[in-house]
């Protein structure tokens, strides 16, 4: 099981289906996203400090886009649940009426393939290793949301 990458936005999805999207073609854009190690654990693996990612502009505004709806209405619903006028079944409505399984898994796969087009196969497995250290709902190892309090 893996997931997409951290970038200068620090994007890091769940599974949602499937492995990582593995792409042929890259990008053709000139606009550079500077990569940025998700934890000190990626440094000590690869040196991520000087290395960039080139993505193309319009890919790179749609995912922004898709995210900061993600987050202000993410953090409205939350809102609306701690002053009690919204429960839980209002945000797995928002997820379903938003898509927001699919248009995350987008994201990801638009961060993988500027990455499995321009890193080595070595670096992208090891960015598969870390990323298969994340937190998964549904998984024994993680976390309940109402005994988490991580965040």
């Amino acid at each position: 099981m893996t997931c997409g990458h951290r970038l200068i936005f620090c994007l890091h999805t769940p599974m949602i289906s499937g492995g990582r999207t593995r792409s042929l073609t890259g990008p053709t854009s000139k606009i550079r996203i500077w990569a940025r190690a998700p934890a000190l654990e990626l440094n000590r693996l690869m040196d991520m400090s000087s290395r960039e990612i080139r993505m193309p502009l319009s890919e790179v505004v749609a995912v922004l886009q898709d995210l900061n709806e993600f987050v202000v209405s993410l953090d409205r619903l939350g809102s609306r649940q701690a002053s009690g006028t919204a429960d839980e079944c209002t945000v797995g409505t928002f997820i379903a009426d938003w898509d927001v399984a699919r248009r995350l898994a987008r994201a990801r796969r638009v961060i993988s393939v500027a990455l499995d087009t321009q890193l080595s196969e070595e670096d992208n497995a090891e960015i598969d290793a870390l990323c298969d250290q994340g937190r998964f709902y549904g998984t024994d190892s993680s976390t309940s949301p109402s005994t988490d309090q991580s965040s």
